[in-house]
């Protein structure tokens, strides 16, 4: 439960990063609004995969304290792990790829 908090809490502050950005521009022009459109579509179509990825870690989080065997819920703790795990390499592998970008 505390790991779901933590991931909401963090996904509010990356929200309102982006937003606070997107409200402070030095100059607006009309190719920046254009732009700005696309970006905030895929953040949101971002958020809503990662609203599923935090669910889905809350439902197992959920079913680990839920489970009483311990082969089980070390299955369970397992998959969560897995999913992390995932998450990870994902996210590694998109700051690796803009770090990348910015050297160019």
């Amino acid at each position: 439960m505390k790991m779901f908090v933590k991931l909401i809490a963090m996904l509010a502050l990356v929200s309102l990063s982006q937003a606070s950005l997107a409200t402070d521009p030095v100059e607006k022009k009309p190719e920046m609004t254009m732009d700005h459109a696309m970006d905030e579509s895929k953040m949101m179509e971002h958020l809503k995969i990662r609203q599923e990825e935090i669910l889905k870690m809350h439902d197992l989080s959920n079913k680990i304290l839920a489970e009483t065997d311990p082969k089980k819920q070390q299955a369970l703790k397992d998959q969560q792990l897995e999913l992390i795990k995932a998450d990870h390499i994902k996210m590694m592998s998109m700051h690796h790829s803009k770090m990348m970008n910015m050297a160019k």
